[in-house]
């Protein structure tokens, strides 16, 4: 893979400067990445994403960080500022998201941004037309990666724990048939998403390519159902987004995810599919 160069001066964003605060009370405090991780309840992975600019800040890890530096609320007031700058439709969705008991997607083109790689989301970004800047790119990245906090959080619950959330992923054939990035971009990819399969709260399934036409008609969407709210249908364009609340309208997109699932190949046949393995 090519290195990336990622803006890191503290004046480029307030994300930058977020990263610069944190890396800067670190050193002053004197200890690691791994110590900070530990007194914060994160994964050491979690503070270098952060302190590299390729994770937004949630609230509770500002928090956390304000803590463990023994801070007064700053980094806190300066996670909202952050946030403000994320484009609107997108922070909304991030926020609604981590509200959800229950994430039903249809992807037909690309694999689920919950489930994407660094890489491989990166390399997808790199294909809009006209191109975006290397900034933005890793904005948009960094924006992905924020999302799959949600599901990465899980990993670190006790075994018999009761998951907050569950996934289901339905995805088209092509989508794995689809290079983007090249093979060794691919293949961790693809890799990626057999061991997310695997994951009690998680569940994958590819509708093969021998089913034609499905009820979707190759129309992306995605479902969140919530404990207390209505289940709502999430809708993305090139620019913007959408939700659907109205009851008869949300009725039909659960009808069609049925109709996908019943579609799919099982959990295990497409764990198969995925690999490369014969069906």
């Amino acid at each position: 893979m090519r290195s990336v160069s990622v803006n890191l001066d503290p004046r480029s964003s307030p994300l930058a400067y977020f990263a610069a605060e944190v890396k800067r009370l670190r050193a002053k405090a004197d200890i690691t990445q791994e110590a900070l991780a530990n007194a914060t309840h994160y994964a050491p992975s979690t503070i270098a994403a952060i302190e590299t600019c390729r994770l937004i800040p949630s609230k509770e890890l500002a928090a956390e960080l304000d803590k463990a530096f023994g801070m007064d609320g700053d980094l806190a007031r300066l996670q909202g500022l952050v946030e403000e700058s994320v484009l609107p439709w997108f922070r909304d969705r991030v926020k609604i998201e981590r509200k959800a008991a229950e994430i039903r997607v249809y992807e037909s083109y690309v694999i689920p941004g919950l489930l994407q790689t660094e890489n491989y989301a990166r390399c997808s970004m790199s294909g809009r037309r006209p191109p975006l800047t290397t900034d933005e790119i890793e904005r948009a990245v960094a924006l992905r990666m924020t999302r799959q906090e949600i599901i990465n959080q899980e990993v670190r619950l006790p075994v018999n724990h009761e998951f907050n959330l569950h996934l289901w992923a339905i995805v088209e054939e092509s989508v794995l048939r689809r290079v983007v990035g090249g093979r060794e971009v691919m293949t961790e990819q693809l890799e990626h998403l057999v061991k997310m399969s695997e994951r009690a709260n998680i569940v994958v399934q590819v509708i093969p390519e021998s089913e034609g036409t499905t009820a979707a008609g190759g129309r992306s969407f995605t479902l969140l159902t919530f404990k207390a709210d209505p289940t709502v249908v999430y809708l993305e364009d090139l620019e913007s987004a959408r939700y659907i609340r109205k009851p008869d309208e949300v009725s039909r997109y659960t009808l069609t995810f049925d109709y996908l699932r019943s579609n799919a190949l099982t959990d295990e046949k497409s764990r198969a599919l995925i690999r490369g393995e014969k069906q």
